[in-house]
């Protein structure tokens, strides 16, 4: 049987973006996304956090600090009665060009191949158009804006 999935952008769509995030008191959720991902996982989604981070190569934090940021995420989900199967993040710089940097697709097929995910029943959450957007367009999947990112206004 094949399972279908949330697949959820961290920063700007869990929590407030901060440029960068990674501090633990720079975590704050926003009010209104535990409630949407409760509906999503208590109807059978699996759910599984694909973020760019693009900070790790750039050496603002280390891959230890982004697991501790995630995990506490984890933690406050899993309060709330959602469990994240997994975090997959990319840690490449947009001019390294590699194959998992949203919108490319590489985190969604390790996902899929791992989870056994049907695409078609599946979605992605997130705030940006120009990535998020742009990564359910090239997998056909059902996309939904959260917190209207404007690339224009940054």
């Amino acid at each position: 049987m094949m399972n279908k999935a949330v697949f959820l952008d961290r920063d700007g769509t869990i929590n407030y973006d901060n440029g960068y995030t990674h501090k633990m008191d720079d975590l704050k959720i926003y009010d209104d996304i535990i409630p949407l991902i409760k509906k999503y996982y208590q109807a059978g989604y699996i759910i599984i956090v694909i973020s760019n981070q693009s900070g790790i190569n750039r050496g603002y934090y280390s891959v230890r600090d982004m697991e501790n940021f995630n995990n506490k995420i984890g933690e406050i989900f899993e309060e709330n009665g959602i469990k994240i199967s997994q975090f997959y993040h990319c840690p490449h710089k947009p001019d390294e060009n590699c194959s998992c940097r949203k919108p490319e697709t590489g985190m969604i097929d390790r996902a899929r191949e791992k989870y056994n995910i049907n695409l078609n029943e599946s979605l992605i959450i997130g705030d940006r158009d120009d990535i998020d957007g742009k990564l359910a367009e090239k997998l056909n999947v059902k996309f939904i804006k959260v917190h209207g990112y404007d690339i224009h206004k940054k």
